[in-house]
């Protein structure tokens, strides 16, 4: 009897400690909970470096710092790559292009996040660039975004599990006659606040490709 019980005892312990593993294996795996909009704070820094995928060469790091931020916009200051000057960027509250003097203008914004953030999630965006500082240039843009899912990549600051947002559609120069369309995916890791990776494809109409994109170095929250 007493061989029987503890022959019991011993199966019971092996099914409660695989049920253990089990559960912290999903424990490790990402949330379905939506992700949350990222509560930006003074202070926060990214470094990136720009990578142009055609030749694996990329530039010296870039870093902004975000100088104030609150449940409209996020401020930042980064300096510029060229020359060290510093660069003044604004972004909505969601991390979507309003300003800046590399990128643009943005009209009325980039729109390419929706928080809460869904696997499965989609929507439109439409919005105009304007260059002042290159005349006349303007651009109209129209995306198809979706969040694919969840997935793990790798880049200088480390290995991140990220969602994997994709935002597709064509492009019209406003200035000129030339068009053609553009896929951008970024890769949101909820730990860094910010995107990990952020990879841009254009092709115009005389089939030209582009294919380039930022990647994190490094980076300090507040």
């Amino acid at each position: 009897m007493l061989g029987a019980m503890s022959v019991w005892r011993s199966a019971l312990v092996a099914l409660i400690v695989a049920c253990g593993a089990v559960a912290s294996t999903r424990s490790a795996e990402p949330s379905d909970a939506p992700v949350a909009r990222p509560q930006i704070k003074p202070g926060d820094r990214w470094t990136y470096r720009r990578v142009d995928y055609w030749t694996n060469r990329s530039r010296r790091p870039f870093t902004e710092t975000v100088t104030f931020a609150n449940d409209r916009v996020i401020e930042m200051l980064g300096e510029r790559r060229r020359d060290d000057k510093e660069i003044d960027t604004t972004y909505t509250a969601e991390w979507n292009l309003v300003s800046s003097r590399n990128t643009g203008i943005f009209d009325p914004d980039q729109g390419l996040f929706r928080f809460p953030l869904r696997p499965g999630d989609a929507h439109d965006t439409r919005y105009e660039v304007k260059f002042p500082l290159q005349g006349a240039y303007q651009v109209r843009n129209q995306r198809h975004v979706k969040v694919v899912g969840w997935e793990g990549v790798r880049v200088p600051a480390g290995k991140f599990r990220a969602l994997r947002i994709e935002s597709e559609g064509p492009f019209e120069r406003v200035d000129r006659q030339l068009s053609g369309t553009a896929k951008e995916v970024m890769w949101y890791a909820p730990e860094v606040k910010r995107y990990v990776k952020w990879t841009f494809e254009t092709w115009n109409f005389q089939g030209r490709l582009q294919w380039w994109g930022w990647e994190l170095v490094g980076y300090k929250l507040e």
